[in-house]
């Protein structure tokens, strides 16, 4: 016979993680500092980290896609600069290379033709 599985009816499952030491140590500090349960800070860690991955791209308002894409843009550019390569931008002034060291060489543009 098949149980009714409606989310009221489920069981809570019971995980066990495994972290190094040091974590744990840093962790448990902190709860302590906070005066809060371990247990409890684990859940609401993972309910926040779980609910802020699932929500879906096309659900997100303007504000919210333009913050990921900015943040993806940033961390590219890091990226870029870390391997040693310039990345375009562009300002008031024209179109310019900023390259890793905050030097801006910028680049002549040519008008468009109809």
């Amino acid at each position: 016979m098949k149980q009714n599985t409606t989310t009221a009816n489920k069981t809570k499952r019971h995980i066990q993680l495994q972290v190094p030491a040091e974590v744990y140590k840093k962790f448990r500090s902190f709860c302590l500092d906070e005066d809060t349960n371990m247990r409890a800070k684990a859940l609401e860690l993972i309910e926040e980290y779980t609910q802020e991955r699932s929500k879906h791209f096309l659900e997100m308002g303007k504000k919210e896609i333009e913050a990921v894409y900015g943040q993806a843009t940033r961390k590219a550019i890091q990226k870029h600069h870390a391997a040693g390569r310039y990345t375009t931008h562009g300002d008031d002034k024209g179109v310019y290379r900023l390259f890793p060291d905050g030097r801006k060489e910028y680049i002549e543009v040519y008008p468009e033709e109809n």
